[in-house]
């Protein structure tokens, strides 16, 4: 009863984590860009707890873990806002890069910008928390503002760029990736295909995860109460004893 102990205890841990997963995905429907993640499991050793001799050997396993989790590169539905600082990529595994006050560079597919003033009190292109847009250069990208407030973006001045391996990226949270070795370096995407005025929706699909949440409930469920039957189980055979 040990071993059907830890089995359901590992079972737990695993389906806690598919739930963060989960969670995450549907906290960010409504999240412009923004990419879910799925969870894949493997099985953990198996035993031959007969002689490895038996015609009928009794295996048994010893639980499940997270193998790992995916990132998922769907396109998200495109809604026209008509406001001339919003762009949508419409072509997977693209992404806007952008650069935080510490220097370094993530990307992202949220295209719903902003005018930061910067301390030289020149306007530059800006993600929705004031980090800097960067060009195909990886440059700051500076805009032009008149004493009246009027102001035109050349879309071919945004930087686009994609990866070898997409799936490699690591997510960093703040709907932002970083380039990873799986991934390989960013490179310039020379023809990006961008939409002003629009905006990508969020590609998680709330039927889907609905479905996974009650599974992942319902195995979480079995989990937690083979733990309670083994528990009860150990404390009978220690009464008989």
């Amino acid at each position: 009863m040990i071993r059907g102990f830890y089995s359901a205890r590992l079972g737990i841990n695993a389906q806690q984590e598919h739930l963060n997963v989960i969670a995450n995905n549907m906290a960010n429907l409504s999240t412009v860009g923004f990419k879910g993640s799925r969870v894949s499991f493997a099985d953990l050793m198996y035993q031959n707890i007969n002689r490895n001799t038996a015609e009928n050997p009794a295996i048994v396993g010893h639980g499940v873990k997270i193998n790992k989790t995916d990132l998922t590169m769907e396109q998200g539905a495109l809604e026209a806002t008509g406001y001339h600082l919003d762009y949508a990529i419409t072509e997977e595994g693209q992404f806007f890069a952008v650069r935080d006050a510490a220097g370094d560079i993530y990307y992202t597919r949220a295209g719903n910008f902003i005018l930061s003033r910067g301390d030289d009190d020149e306007y530059y292109l800006a993600a929705a928390n004031g980090d800097r847009i960067l060009s195909p250069d990886l440059e700051d990208i500076p805009i032009a503002v008149d004493e009246e407030g009027a102001f035109e973006v050349d879309w071919d001045a945004i930087g686009v760029f994609a990866f070898n391996n997409p799936y490699g990226l690591l997510s960093v949270g703040n709907n932002r990736f970083m380039a990873t070795d799986v991934s390989g370096e960013a490179f310039v995407v020379e023809e990006p295909k961008i939409m002003a005025g629009y905006l990508e929706g969020s590609a998680v699909e709330i039927a889907q995860e609905m479905v996974k949440m009650i599974e992942a409930s319902k195995a979480f469920s079995f989990n937690s109460r083979m733990v309670q039957v083994a528990d009860e189980v150990e404390q009978t055979i220690n009464n008989l004893r």
